[in-house]
């Protein structure tokens, strides 16, 4: 093939590890299984491999069977587009994902899955949270691809206890990936597969489970590691079980990193430092070959696409900026690496960064310009560039001709999303704080204009512990960093929707409406005219005002139908007993959001109290069919089927909630019920006995026991 610009300056290196993968591996063949494993937003100082402070058990033992490579680089610290240059071998402005939400990835990119396919490969992949949903393309090339995720958070009675739409992207827990993916894991191992496992639990907010959020209550985002470890961990048995383990590559690695406050950021996407770039990546090969080997030369995400292809004895692509991985440390794969974010411009108006890591050194580009000795300075805290003006204009010279040699603008212009609900999602949550040009022509030139995103990051660090703090119910805490972010930025919308749902939170109604009101015409996202009115419309109700927030409800659904304001008039219709009209609102939401849980089960609910019966037990089936790991569906249709006497059907749902949920008292009750309603007592007794041994409180026992006495 022709070899032109900066791929010819790495191809020979290149080439002596192909020599040197083929020579060690003669039984590479197309039928060794591959699974991808990415944890979200974490660091590669917090595998135990890389740092003696870790805690990561399962992953330590895969590094022994692996090859663990100690410096290696994400293309850009944002999800979405890290994720697709995994799964294309390219960077970012060349496969045309930018930003989480802002853009798709093309159909016309040729990922992973689908040259996996292409081979006879089952394909299958769980995924743990909103950027990486179907709706943006990564899901292409899989035939499974479960992203079915909630905005909620449930207790253990099924009831909705945290409402995390409005501060955070949606996301999922790693046992519950783990539940999605593993049954297609073990329905698919009898032929070659290739999975995708995405656990997002790393990310903020951080709320890792018992017990990771007491081992680690001084640092919950090493017991969010610490957790998704442990998921980790019994998908590696699970392969084990299925004699697996030995013929598949396991890849783990993670998209980007978080910046725990080093250069002042605190999360990350606004700056291309090692805190958010460096991440960990092992790799178990077939066969363990190249077992407990550690690279220390540095190498990039994308080189990862290249590598599978090799191992599997595949046709390589030329089209990519990856090279293949090194398996030992004679080689010089990699002359140079790229990163980017250009988050700061899209999503708050500031300046973007750009950066390359060569011959030992990391130069950034931007407003302000820095340059380090990255294999000496990792944590780039000695900035050199007034001494080295030479090797400054030397590196900007190269990456320049890495953007002229390999941008495809065309291709990055129509990758844009312009869904409007999507982008009102991405405003309402803060992720989008300037009305940006979001569809502007993106031309791969060194940009310096603009103010330079590290000015600004102590401001987004604050505005994280904000929305954390809200999140968390420490109102009063967080409307001190929200005042201080106002004090600098009065009208910033993103700020001011923070301070309203405080004040609301703390039970100041009338403070938030003052602020509602006070509000520009030209409000966007969540704090658009209709938004705004469904609010004052919300407030009204936690009032007890319901005619009056019935009123405003309808005004803002005559602007804008919405998912909030059907489902809030939905439940209006319902308090005021007025079942055809919330069926009316209840199919509307279906339509704006379909197979959501909520819905179908409050339809299926509202059928079964009209006499629909027919229509209710479809109904619950949907929601079962769309959301089979949803507890409270199993829970509801047992109570439906009690209802019209199909007791027996209706244990089995019971069964099936408990299953999911080992400690849903309610399910426990009614399974008790049922069973003492078709004389079966002494199952009902050992339903008993199994409640006592889950430690519920007193109230859950004696209501058991007023069970039998009442039946």
């Amino acid at each position: 093939f022709k070899l032109t610009g900066l791929r010819v300056r790495y191809f020979f290196a290149s080439l002596l590890i192909v020599t040197t993968l083929i020579s060690c591996s003669n039984n590479t063949q197309k039928d060794f299984n591959v699974i991808i494993v990415t944890f979200d937003t974490t660091r590669a100082d917090h595998i135990g491999s890389y740092s003696q402070d870790a805690f990561t058990p399962h992953l330590d033992e895969l590094a022994k069977d692996g090859v663990v490579y100690e410096r290696t680089l994400a293309p850009i610290p944002i999800t979405l587009p890290s994720h697709s240059s995994i799964m294309t071998g390219k960077v970012p402005f060349v496969h045309g994902v930018r930003d989480n939400g802002l853009f798709n990835l093309s159909d016309n990119q040729n990922t992973l899955a689908e040259i996996l396919k292409s081979h006879g490969y089952n394909t299958g992949a769980a995924i743990g949270s909103f950027p990486l949903t179907s709706q943006f393309g990564i899901n292409q090339g899989f035939d499974f691809y479960n992203d079915y995720i909630t905005q909620k958070t449930e207790d253990i009675y099924g009831d909705i206890t945290k409402k995390k739409d409005r501060i955070f992207f949606d996301e999922r827990k790693a046992s519950q990936v783990n539940s999605a993916i593993m049954p297609w894991i073990e329905s698919n191992s009898n032929t070659p597969f290739f999975t995708w496992v995405h656990y997002f639990d790393p990310h903020h907010p951080h709320e890792p489970p018992a017990p990771y959020d007491q081992t680690y209550i001084n640092d919950l985002y090493k017991g969010e590691i610490a957790y998704s470890d442990e998921s980790f961990g019994k998908l590696i048995a699970q392969l084990k079980r299925l004699n697996q383990y030995d013929n598949t590559m396991i890849i783990f690695t993670s998209d980007h990193g978080e910046g725990n406050n080093e250069h002042n950021e605190n999360t990350h996407s606004l700056l291309i430092y090692n805190s958010t770039l460096h991440v960990p990546l092992i790799i178990k090969y077939p066969n363990q070959l190249h077992a407990n080997t550690r690279i220390k030369q540095w190498v990039g995400l994308v080189d990862i696409f290249p590598t599978v292809l090799k191992t599997l004895g595949l046709e390589e692509k030329d089209d990519i900026q990856g090279t293949l991985l090194p398996v030992d440390n004679n080689s010089t794969s990699h002359q140079e690496i790229y990163a980017e974010t250009l988050s700061p411009r899209f999503s708050r108006g500031w300046g973007e960064q750009r950066g390359l890591v060569k011959n030992g050194y990391k130069y950034i580009h931007g407003p302000e310009k820095e340059l380090y000795k990255i294999d000496a300075d990792i944590h780039e805290l000695d900035n050199i560039i007034v001494e080295n003006p030479d090797i400054a204009d030397s590196m900007k010279q190269d990456l320049q001709e890495y953007l002229d040699e390999y941008q495809v603008t065309a291709s990055a212009q129509n990758a844009i999303n312009q869904n409007p609900a999507t982008l009102d999602i991405l405003r309402g949550l803060g992720y989008i704080q300037s009305s940006g040009q979001i569809g502007e022509e993106i031309i791969e030139v060194l940009n310096d204009e603009g103010d330079s995103p590290q000015s600004h990051a102590g401001m987004i660090s604050s505005y994280s512990a904000a929305k954390s703090l809200l999140f968390a119910g420490k109102y009063i805490e967080a409307i001190r960093y929200i005042d201080v972010l106002l004090s600098e930025d009065p009208g910033n919308l993103a700020y001011l929707e923070l301070k309203i749902q405080a004040e609301i939170d703390l039970g100041n109604y009338e403070s938030a409406k003052n602020i509602i009101e006070q509000l520009p015409k030209d409000s966007y996202g969540t704090l658009s005219p209709s938004k705004k009115l469904s609010l004052l419309a919300t407030l009204n109700y936690m009032e007890g005002n319901f005619s009056e927030s019935k009123l405003l409800f309808l005004d803002a659904e005559n602007i804008e139908q919405s998912v909030q304001g059907q489902r809030s008039l939905a439940e209006l219709s319902a308090k005021e007993g007025d079942l055809e009209n919330q069926q009316i609102h209840l199919k509307n939401l279906l339509v704006l959001n379909e197979n959501n849980i909520k819905t179908l089960n409050d339809l299926a609910i509202n059928h079964a109290n009209q006499g629909e019966f027919f229509e209710a037990e479809s109904t619950f089936n949907q929601a079962i069919e769309s959301n089979p790991f949803h507890q409270l569906s199993h829970y509801n249709y047992g109570v439906f089927l009690s209802s019209v006497s199909d007791d027996t059907a209706a244990l089995a749902q019971f069964k099936k909630a408990i299953e999911l949920n080992s400690k849903y008292y309610a399910a426990y009750l009614a399974l008790i019920e049922t069973h003492i309603k078709l004389g079966e007592t002494d199952q009902a007794k050992n339903v008993l006995e199994s409640l006592k041994t889950i430690e519920p409180n007193k109230n859950v026992i004696e209501h058991a026991n007023k069970l039998f006495d009442i039946l």
